[in-house]
């Protein structure tokens, strides 16, 4: 019987590890599959057994400790506040998938599944990225799943997800390419690298996706040559950008629109069909709501009531969440919640060794942080379905760790 409980436990644990190669591919194309590797992966954690062992990972893993706290206000959010018992439950499910982290730092993923992860995702970003080129090219007509046009090729995701993605997979594709054994797999790499930067500037119209994209690339110039990177970082980005800037229409017009909508905004003039316009109205009243409620929010799943009390008066559209995940987390649950999700973001960087000895997989580690951190001023990326589960299914994955670094911790 024990053997039999042995080898259970075992094949679940290598279904685990296969699950989130698929998480990988999948993630960028398909939220059905996703739903269903999700509860997969969850049923052969339940099965995996180990408890013991994977008490301790956790409770010595950083990361996984800050993913938990995080969680675990959030939980006690819905204790208070403005929101209706589903609107409560609603939101916390949309944050559930924070859970992910520590259940797969749990599991002690091994370096090899965790490859094959980022590997899959590398597949999956790049059939996304070769979909788009010829798309941009007027080969492939819209339809199906590409939902743009031929002025904003984007496949699979709406643009701003697309492009968040996109910027990813440039330092994905770069990190490949340095590490590849074989020339001419580097140079393939290589060039998947360029083609997806100019799929982010030249192509796409998500702009957060260019905000990602200089954060990533500050990230590795930081990583591989300290502060002088960082100089060397602000210069490169100014001729790209420059560059981008003078012979991409799309990117000319996104950045002029942008620079328009911010000068000309009032909170005393409404907004009419101007998406930068409405997030800066929102943020505007988010922080409103906040000045009246700062330690510990209007309540987990409150916004809604919050803001329409707020603006009811003025007959303004009242958002689903302001686009910002720090003023979203924050009217929610004060500025407790924004301390724990800042700390999160702080334990990732610092704990970036968890990733292992090679600096290409630090660099990938803080890379996922950055992605996410940079996103979050522009969207709420942990409520929203595939940010959110790429940040937690890599965060978990690549903060794993191995027990003797978790024992041997400072």
């Amino acid at each position: 019987m024990s053997l039999r409980l042995d080898r259970l436990q075992f094949e679940a644990r290598r279904v685990a590890g296969w699950t989130t190669t698929a998480l990988g591919f999948t993630i960028p194309m398909w939220v059905v599959a996703d739903g269903i590797l999700v509860v997969l992966l969850v049923v052969c954690w339940l099965a995996g057994g180990e408890w013991r062992e994977r008490i301790r990972r956790v409770t010595t893993n950083p990361v996984a400790l800050s993913a938990l706290l995080l969680f675990g206000w959030v939980l006690l959010g819905t204790l208070w506040g403005m929101g209706a018992p589903e609107e409560r439950l609603h939101a916390l499910k949309k944050y559930a998938d924070l859970l992910l982290i520590p259940l797969l730092i749990s599991m002690a993923i091994d370096v090899q599944t965790r490859n094959r992860a980022l590997l899959a995702l590398a597949a999956s970003l790049g059939v996304t990225l070769a979909l788009s080129l010829v798309m941009g090219l007027g080969v492939l007509q819209p339809g199906g799943v590409i939902g743009c046009d031929l002025s904003n090729p984007c496949v699979f995701k709406k643009h701003t997800t697309h492009n968040v993605l996109m910027a990813f997979g440039v330092l994905l594709f770069g990190v490949l390419a340095w590490k590849s054994q074989s020339r001419w797999m580097g140079w393939g790499w290589g060039l998947a690298a360029a083609l997806a930067a100019g799929n982010v500037l030249l192509m796409v119209q998500g702009r957060t996706g260019y905000v990602v994209l200089a954060g990533l690339a500050v990230l590795a110039f930081q990583m591989y040559a300290g502060w002088r990177g960082i100089l060397a970082a602000i210069v490169a980005l100014s001729v790209a950008f420059s560059i981008a800037y003078n012979i991409s229409f799309t990117f000319h017009e996104r950045v002029n629109l942008a620079a328009s909508s911010v000068t000309q905004w009032s909170p005393k003039v409404a907004v009419v069909e101007d998406p930068i316009g409405w997030r800066l109205e929102y943020f505007y009243h988010t922080a409103e709501i906040i000045q009246d409620h700062p330690l510990i929010g209007v309540g987990t799943g409150g916004f809604v009531q919050a803001y329409r009390a707020r603006t009811e008066q003025a007959g303004l559209d009242v958002p689903p969440h302001p686009h910002n995940q720090y003023l979203y987390i924050m009217v929610q649950v004060g500025v407790v919640g924004l301390g724990l999700l800042l700390w999160l973001f702080v334990q990732q960087w610092r704990w970036a060794s968890l990733a292992g000895d090679e600096t290409t997989h630090r660099l990938l580690a803080r890379g996922v942080m950055v992605t996410i951190a940079v996103g979050c001023f522009f969207n709420p990326f942990l409520v929203d379905h595939t940010e959110k589960l790429f940040y937690c299914l890599f965060s978990g994955l690549l903060y794993s760790g191995t027990d003797s670094q978790l024992d041997t911790r400072t």
